[in-house]
């Protein structure tokens, strides 16, 4: 009986990280600031700094 209930928490363990890896790299993906990478060395008419 307690290999099963072993077994569960290690299901349970690595679906909560598979969601957690998944939410972090959608946010990531959505919220990195394209505007402001290191490539561009000038304002653009997207920053609002004309």
């Amino acid at each position: 009986m307690d290999n099963s209930l072993i077994f569960q928490y290690i299901i349970i363990a690595l679906a909560v990280a598979f969601a957690v890896y998944s939410l972090y790299r959608i946010i990531r993906k959505n919220f990195a600031p394209k505007k402001f990478d290191s490539k561009r060395s000038s304002c653009d008419k997207d920053c609002g700094c004309s």
